[in-house]
């Protein structure tokens, strides 16, 4: 019988007795709209008398906390469980526990296991390495181009939102899609190549995403091309707060666009230019779709980390391990730049 009560297509019983308790629970609500709203609307305010008003947040924030913990702690808890483990097996009873092993794995010379040269902290220093030139180099050039185009598309300009849409179009593709296309601009038989060879620029093909000469080169170019539009945009919202009258007052005065731009609309823009710059930092460092797909010539962090996680060939005995204690280096990184944020954004705001 309790079963053919909670068959679905039962559904009307349900919806019955869902009412019937709403109608009995708001009987003391006087008005046809406020009662009806109770009667449809009884587990919350039930809730809120058992639980009190003040409770009554958290516990709608109860199922957005449980599914955060256990998608975002959860898994980092276990990625320090790895680091400091080895084995080819993720359950930790089938693991060894190697205290901090793996970080003399990735840092030391001499491979700790036997004695040897060790050739895995040649790999993890190159990816970092290559990490903070791409970083370096990456992240000045895309807030000064996410800058100039925020100022530009911020004027009164002929077709204004039709080329804001142009700009931030790249951001709503996805990373396969965008490798795929410059893939076959930049592939060895690509547009680019055959281009070049029929001006004469070039004698032949080159494959650009390998040659060392210009994967960096393209690598940047490409990424930048890609997440630009996300941070002109949030630069443009910040030109957009900044009160027209100062403006209009320098226009008055007969102030030059230049000292304008110095005085005004620079350090009144630096509380979002210093969180763009840092949000740049964070995403840089962990780059990794585009890079990935565009099989770049050189290896960054995070694809330093799949590789011996293992997720793109076979296991190793120490590769999830490695992988696990290289990104817990990643990690610390991503929050020292965060706390750097916190601190400047702070400290902006007082200025």
């Amino acid at each position: 019988m309790v079963d053919n009560f909670l068959n679905i297509n039962n559904w009307y019983l349900f919806s019955f007795f869902y009412l019937l308790i709403g109608f009995v629970l708001s009987r003391d609500v006087y008005g046809l709209m406020p009662r009806l709203m109770s009667t449809l609307g009884w587990p919350i305010e039930f809730t809120q008398k058992v639980f009190g008003t003040k409770s009554l947040p958290y516990l709608f924030l109860f199922p957005n906390i449980l599914i955060f913990g256990l998608f975002t702690f959860l898994p980092l808890f276990m990625n320090f469980g790895f680091s400091v483990t080895d084995g080819t097996s993720i359950n930790f009873e089938n693991r060894d526990f190697s205290g901090l092993d793996n970080l003399a794995r990735i840092t030391q010379e001499v491979q700790i296991d036997t004695g040897g040269e060790n050739v895995e902290d040649d790999k993890f220093k190159a990816a970092m390495a290559d990490t903070f030139v791409f970083v370096i180099l990456q992240v000045p050039i895309m807030i000064l181009i996410a800058l100039f185009t925020s100022i530009v598309l911020n004027r009164e300009i002929i077709g204004r939102g039709f080329w804001r849409a142009i700009f931030f179009y790249p951001v709503m593709l996805s990373p396969v899609v965008v490798a795929f296309l410059w893939t076959l601009i930049l592939k060895r038989q690509g547009l680019l190549s055959q281009t070049l060879i029929d001006w004469n620029w070039i004698s032949e093909p080159i494959q650009w995403l390998i040659d060392p000469s210009w994967t960096m080169f393209w690598s940047i170019f490409v990424y930048t091309w890609a997440h630009t539009g996300f941070y002109m945009l949030i630069l443009l919202a910040g030109l957009q707060s900044i009160p027209r009258d100062l403006y209009e007052a320098a226009q008055m005065d007969g102030t030059s666009e230049s000292r304008v731009f110095w005085r005004i609309t620079l350090p009144l823009l630096m509380p979002i230019l210093l969180v763009v710059t840092v949000l740049s930092l964070i995403k840089a460092v962990q780059a990794f779709e585009e890079l990935y797909a565009l099989q770049v010539g050189w290896i960054s962090l995070v694809s330093y980390i799949v590789e011996n996680a293992g997720i793109r060939g076979q296991k190793t005995f120490f590769g999830l391990g490695i992988a696990a204690m290289a990104s817990l280096i990643v990690a610390s990184i991503l929050i020292v730049l965060s706390l750097l944020q916190f601190y400047l954004t702070r400290r902006q705001v007082k200025l």
